[in-house]
């Protein structure tokens, strides 16, 4: 399985719509997540450092959940570098 690693803001708009499975190495706001959605229709999964799961908002959570999209905690350091990492289900 690929996951498709973000290090800012400013790589959201390189993503495709391809990318199922989505790692942010940032704290993500409402409009990041929503803009992940829109622009990866398929996306089952959003990643975030388990530091930031409790800075989310309730609105993000909710949100992600009635779109179907998992919220997972993990890291996935030293990848900063590759722009998809391949992991082992």
């Amino acid at each position: 399985m690929k996951i498709r690693l973000l290090n800012s803001k400013n790589e959201i708009e390189k993503l495709k719509k391809e990318d199922e499975i989505v790692h942010l190495s940032f704290r993500p706001s409402n409009t990041d997540l929503m803009e992940i959605v829109k622009l990866c229709p398929n996306v089952k999964a959003i990643q975030i450092p388990y530091s930031y799961k409790d800075t989310l908002s309730e609105t993000a959570t909710k949100f992600l959940e009635l779109q179907g999209v998992a919220l997972l905690t993990g890291s996935l350091k030293s990848a900063y570098v590759e722009k998809y990492m391949e992991i082992s289900d």
